[in-house]
């Protein structure tokens, strides 16, 4: 026998009442709250910087109580140490806060948006450094590991960078002697994976995960696998395609985005493959830490601003919601017709004369955990869902959310903990817009997780 069974929700006392899962933050004081703790400078021998006694950047706009900075601001191979006297500007959008030298300029502005400037012509003389000289960063960093939240990686479903991009100033300084293999500016991004399982041979080892925000060489930066001689740790950075489909060159606000799991496996197989790791168990491995920020081996004169940056890592059991908040991107799931993608915040799908299925990524629900089920959207639909990733369905495992032709925004709490067959793991989900003379569009707005 056949059971359907039809939810009817009195909508009115339900929008956005639920608190849902979002994800672990990796990244420690988002907001800047205090400030960043400074790497002092020195030009010859950068190893030495950081066993100097460092001094303190404060945010001028916290209210926060005081206390440690877990940001820290690295000026590798730079010839001047950033001032700690800052002067307020104003850009238009907001306050901030200015700290600058001759050689670069850093601004934390009010409403969270960081500016690095590194001004390479200035740094170098105006003459291209030698080929084995050290050349000059402006980093931020943070140590993130077991005490910032990082669990072992084969918990983990997705590991997701978020952050806007802008490019504000570029000038190469091309002089006589320029070697686009030696002289660049550049942008990346960076994770370590590191092995944090105490006792193990290779405890503490690791290989960068980057994404090459920017190169001045190149439009989109292409994949790159190599050793870095300054850690002897392997350097996997997947093509900038993977995350953003806008160059940063373009000038314009690039939002990035990615789920950087399947290249911590790409990396490791590829660490294993050339010996820099002897294991690809990712029961062994964390995100150690991170870096942001200017590496200029060539005269560039360059500015970057980056906003909305977080790092999340989330779960079966604190799994990721979908919003839907950027042009074009469907956070991974696909529709069976190729038929328009989010814009401005919403999905709008057109049902009339159309058999349209919005199916999910693969992920990972414990359904022991996760229990709620909250879906924004303009009209009916019937939710499925699945213990295999190969998309099979069946009507048992499904329920119908009957808006009766109400074509109004709604926020549906479709509550399964007493639901027979919500059990397992639940691995795909799929939404059917049901249609009718009266309906011929499907909108969803979000698609979040709750644990109550």
């Amino acid at each position: 026998m056949l059971f359907v069974f039809v939810l009817l929700i009195n909508y009115s006392i339900y929008v956005n009442s639920y608190v849902y899962l979002r994800g672990t933050e990796l990244l420690s004081d988002v907001n800047y709250t205090q400030g960043f703790s400074v790497i002092p400078a020195c030009p010859t021998v950068p190893t030495e910087c950081d066993k100097a006694p460092r001094y303190r950047l404060y945010n001028p706009f916290s209210t926060a109580p005081n206390a440690s900075a877990t940001w820290i601001m690295a000026q590798w191979a730079s010839h001047s140490n950033i001032t700690t006297n800052g002067t307020f500007v104003n850009d238009g959008k907001c306050r901030g806060m200015q700290w600058s030298t001759d050689d670069k300029r850093f601004i934390l502005f009010e409403d969270d948006r960081l500016q690095l400037s590194v001004n390479g012509f200035h740094e170098y003389g105006g003459k291209y450094k030698a080929r084995d000289a050290p050349w000059v960063h402006l980093l931020l960093q943070q140590d993130i590991g077991i005490a910032g939240g990082s669990i072992p990686l084969s918990q983990v479903n997705e590991l997701r960078w978020n952050l806007n991009v802008q490019l504000l100033h570029m000038d190469q300084h091309i002089q006589p002697g320029y070697d686009p293999n030696l002289h660049a500016g550049q942008f990346p991004l960076y994770m370590t994976i590191q092995n944090l399982v105490r006792g193990d041979p290779e405890y503490g080892k690791y290989f960068w995960l980057g994404i090459g925000l920017y190169d001045d060489r190149v439009l989109m930066s292409p994949l790159y696998v190599n050793g870095d001689k300054g850690t002897g740790s392997l350097i996997y950075s997947p093509a900038f395609s993977n995350f953003a489909n806008v160059s940063v060159h373009s000038g314009n606000v690039v939002h990035v985005t990615g789920d950087m799991m399947p290249f911590v496996r790409l990396g490791l197989q590829a660490a294993f493959e050339r010996q820099f790791l002897n294991s690809t168990d990712l029961n062994k491995y964390y995100v150690g830490g991170m870096n942001i920020g200017w590496e200029v081996t060539g005269l560039n004169n360059g500015t970057i601003e980056i906003g909305d940056f977080s790092l999340k890592q989330y779960t079966a059991q604190n799994p990721k919601s979908y919003e839907f908040n950027h042009n074009g991107d469907t956070e991974g799931w696909t529709v069976s017709s190729n038929i328009n993608t989010p814009s401005n915040g919403l999905w709008i799908l057109p049902v009339k004369n159309n058999d349209v299925q919005l199916l999910s990524p693969i992920f990972m629900l414990d359904t022991s955990v996760v229990k709620t089920l909250l879906i924004n959207t303009n009209s009916s639909f019937r939710l499925f869902w699945s213990t295999n990733t190969v998309g099979l369905f069946d009507e048992m495992d499904s329920i119908v959310i009957d808006t009766k032709n109400n074509t109004n925004w709604h926020e549906h709490i479709i509550n399964l903990s007493e639901n027979i067959n919500w059990k397992g793991v639940v691995r795909r989900l799929r939404l059917d817009p049901l249609s009718n003379d009266l309906v011929s569009s499907f909108g969803i707005n979000y698609i979040r997780f709750a644990s109550h």
